[in-house]
């Protein structure tokens, strides 16, 4: 993800609502992304937010809009883990 380059109204723009945000975030993002670009859109977005640092994480990884799956679940997987706990064997 990372912020649309679109106009909204103020009371619906994502950017206003950005620093409210206090959950733990993950984001996945491509490096060569042109959808939502990493210094102009991914970037910004991540830092706006605002969970505390040590809860969220941006992982950008060298790919274009779509992280490759494996990493993907990788990740994610990792993150639930750490978050929710591994699942009981």
């Amino acid at each position: 993800g990372g912020l649309a380059s679109d106009r909204f109204l103020p009371e619906v723009d994502p950017f206003n609502f950005l620093p409210y945000v206090r959950t733990p975030v993950l984001m996945l993002n491509g490096e060569y992304d042109v959808v939502f670009p990493l210094e102009t859109s991914q970037r910004p977005m991540f830092e706006l937010l605002g969970t505390p640092p040590g809860d969220k994480k941006h992982h950008v990884t060298p790919a274009s809009h779509l992280v490759p799956r494996d990493e993907l679940i990788r990740e994610t997987l990792d993150w639930l883990d750490r978050y929710l706990g591994e699942p009981g064997r």
